[in-house]
């Protein structure tokens, strides 16, 4: 398996270094006097200096003597210096985007996609550029410690025409979204402009624009603004330049063509053929050999041009479905296998085996949504998947349905319905038109409606409208699955380990709300979701903290344990003297206020052995991973050099990549590749090590790995399993929707904390 990984090269294990003590004052002296041939940073109590071109007479402060690896922080940052200065060196004509993490655009004409789209007038000002990424770590693999440049390879527009340009072009900008570019103070020409993007133009008037802001309207020079890059803004220029129907089809060549640079294959190449160009160098004669990159004070280091290859990973299995308590009724591939022999897996004890449920709809669309439910209940007789429809399929006595009309989807039509609606239904289906995704949050009747319903206790299931016009097996079958879930039930659960440990497996959700992305927007993060699932992957209960911003939730989130404790150790008869494991799944680390919560917890229930881990779950990091030997499946070979499903590497004792997404899974070649999530175990820090012992951490990372995969089976939205596990996916959902419902003037949360905490309403 191999990476986008590239080791750098360092051949000494210590090296000399000038230091100066810091003050702000002696920082900010250096680096205006002395900035042009050395780099200051700071670390600690220091600031450390490295002579990349200056005077070798010159001396500061002391030079001490520091261990390559064990003062790695101070390393790290010479090699990101020592890399910048050289890189300045080498290709003078690049003006870098970032110091860190390093980004560059190609400056090659071949890797701007547009240019042979354009007519002459925009080639080379509207661009859809490669863009260059490193990032520095530093791997620890079996205590052999080494640095490595991790590449990567993206795409970004640039528009180098500023807003004074296009408006005397006639371009209109009155309502276009503006970016300030800022020129950093004394770094011109060594780092492209900051740009932020501040607000809306409202009008102009002598070359000066007013743009409302966050902070009031403000006035700015044209000559300083550029227009947004979002692609309706980009199209609407290459529009007023040529015509609508040109910029049409401008962009549907584009789209043609980003195609084949998505795929894993052609990534790979890139990245390799820019790791050689960092790499080497020619001499006259075109032989290449290692660059050396060094300064004046003996600091050197070459870097591979050949990517790592990674032999530690382990096979994951595909878990078994458990379709009864007994575990004797199980499929070892496919779920709705199992569901179509056995019926779901609680069908003994599910209590609504006579559901009530209202179907609602549009008065004009009545006579295909009850054709929809007809073929929704009692299935479509031809079918492979859905044959015996959603009454059989999950072993239902009787559905009592009832169907009724609304001309409109405002809340006093919902009202009425409600009020003709002698019993309380355990569910709501509901036909809405696709353009209610267009609608802002609170004036959508998707959210009001969603509100209403949730308000009473009762889950919703939304189909389109072109859904009810148009449906096949598939669509019935995976709008089955979730309404059986939000009904309470459980369709199939995975094996549990033969252990005696009380496991419990803890998502905890995370959503961002503001107002717009414009500077100075105040960012409200609501957290506050915790789902609680047993080890099989049953799905105990969800709780609701208050809505907090993230550095404040650990703290909710123990009242929230407490209280999720309580309930638990009553159902599941817990006993004094028991292990309890809790594994939590978060988005992002925060500190060690994690690790402050637990220790409360611990000494709360002292009578339990409780063992816990953090684990963190993110698609955000640079990692890649690449099967040179895939080489594509079916017909149109889609997914080249893509890892199958399942394909993972240890990056190191506390780090695991998994690719959740392989070639099979990829609908066609055109959707290129797909990156693995990063499953990374938090560990105590600095005085969190001194108070949490090791017996109280969890840390079989193979265990964990394997259990989140397993878990990615679980979504109950579909019975394809998603890059997620169900615990971070759950939480999310939950979280992401109450982020909606709280701009609805008569939303009140505090009613999914009763008899909708068991059951799936947010599928």
């Amino acid at each position: 398996m191999s990476t986008n990984i590239f080791k750098i090269n360092i051949e000494f294990d210590e090296y000399e270094i000038a230091r100066i003590p810091y003050s702000d004052e002696e920082l900010t002296g250096l680096r205006k006097k002395y900035n042009s041939t050395h780099s200051f940073f700071r670390n600690r109590e220091f600031i450390y200096v490295s002579n990349k071109e200056g005077d070798e007479s010159l001396s500061f402060g002391e030079t001490c003597r520091l261990k390559t690896y064990d003062e790695s922080e101070i390393t790290s940052s010479l090699l990101k210096h020592i890399f910048f200065r050289t890189f300045k060196e080498r290709f003078q004509s690049i003006i870098p985007l970032d110091f860190y993490p390093f980004r560059i655009y190609s400056t090659q004409q071949k890797d701007d996609l547009m240019v042979d789209l354009l007519p002459d007038g925009l080639k080379g000002k509207l661009c859809y550029k490669k863009l260059i990424e490193l990032q520095l770590r530093l791997f620890r693999p079996d205590h052999n410690p080494f640095f490595a440049f991790i590449i990567n390879i993206d795409r970004n527009w640039t528009l180098s025409k500023t807003c004074l340009e296009i408006y005397r072009e006639g371009f209109d900008l009155i309502g276009k979204e503006v970016l300030h570019s800022i020129p950093l103070p004394g770094l011109q020409n060594v780092l492209a402009p900051d740009e932020e993007l501040i607000g809306v133009v409202i009008s102009i008037s002598e070359n000066n624009a007013e743009i409302q802001t966050n902070f009031g309207i403000k006035k700015y020079p044209l000559a300083e603004l550029f227009l947004r890059r979002s692609l309706v803004n980009l199209q609407d220029y290459v529009a007023h330049f040529t015509t609508e129907e040109t910029s049409t089809k401008i962009f549907e060549n584009l789209k043609l063509k980003r195609t084949e640079y998505l795929s894993a294959k052609t990534n790979y190449e890139e990245i390799i053929k820019v790791a050689d160009l960092f790499a080497t160098t020619q001499n006259e004669e075109g032989v290449k050999a290692p660059y050396l990159y060094m300064n004046k004070d003996g600091f050197c280091f070459t870097i591979s041009n050949t990517p790592l290859v990674f032999q530690n990973k382990f096979q994951l299995k595909t878990p078994t479905f458990i379709f009864d308590y007994a575990n004797n009724k199980t499929e070892n591939s496919n779920p709705d296998r199992g569901l179509n022999n056995y019926g779901p897996f609680d069908s003994y004890s599910f209590d609504a085996k006579q559901p009530n449920i209202i179907g609602i709809c549009h008065k004009n669309n009545r006579g295909h949504f009850t054709r929809f439910l007809s073929s929704l209940i009692e299935g479509l007789p031809n079918s492979k998947y859905f044959k015996n429809g959603f009454k059989k399929k999950y072993d239902l006595r009787d559905i009592n349905l009832k169907v009724m009309e609304l001309s409109n989807y405002s809340n006093v039509e919902i009202d009425k319905i409600l009020t003709l609606s002698i019993d309380k239904p355990n569910l709501v289906i509901i036909e809405i038109p696709s353009k209610f995704r267009k609608l802002k949050d609170v004036e959508n009747p998707y959210y009001l409606i969603k509100a209403k319903f949730l308000s009473l206790e009762i889950p919703v299931q939304f189909v389109l409208t072109d859904k009810v016009m148009s449906y096949d097996e598939y669509i019935l079958n995976t709008i089955g699955l979730q309404i059986y879930a939000k009904l309470g039930g459980t369709p199939w659960v995975l094996p549990t380990s033969r252990s005696v440990d009380r496991e419990l497996i803890i998502g905890i959700g995370h959503t961002s709300i503001r107002n717009n992305s414009y500077k100075g927007n105040e960012q409200n993060r609501v957290v506050g979701i915790s789902t609680f699932f047993s080890s099989d992957g049953q799905y105990i209960l969800s709780n609701k903290a208050n809505d907090v911003a993230y550095e404040n939730y650990f703290g909710e989130l123990l009242n929230n344990l407490n209280d999720s404790f309580e309930k638990l150790r009553a159902e599941q008869a817990w006993k004094d003297g028991d292990t309890i494991r809790l594994i939590f799944h978060i988005f992002k680390p925060i500190k060690n206020i994690e690790f402050e919560v637990i220790c409360k917890l611990i000494e709360k229930y002292s009578q339990f052995r409780i063992q816990f881990a953090f684990v963190t779950i993110s698609k955000t990091h640079p990692y890649k991973i690449y099967d040179l030997q895939q080489i594509g499946e079916g017909k149109f070979k889609k997914g080249i050099y893509l890892p199958i499903r399942g394909a993972n590497l240890f990056i190191d004792e506390s780090s695991c990549v998994v690719q959740m997404l392989g070639a099979r899974e990829l609908k066609t070649s055109k959707h290129g590749s797909s990156s693995p999530i990063l499953i990374r175990l938090r560990l105590p820090q600095g005085e969190q090590n001194k108070v949490i012992s090791e017996n109280m951490l969890f840390t079989d990372l193979s265990y964990i790995v394997q259990q989140i995969y397993s878990f990615t089976y679980l979504s109950w939205r579909s019975f394809l399993p998603a890059e997620q596990p169900a615990t971070m996916l759950y939480s999310n959902l939950i979280a992401e929707v109450l982020g909606k419902l709280r701009k609805i003037e008569s939303w009140n949360p505090s009613v999914l904390n009763f008899s909708l905490k068991r059951k799936k309403w947010f599928l």
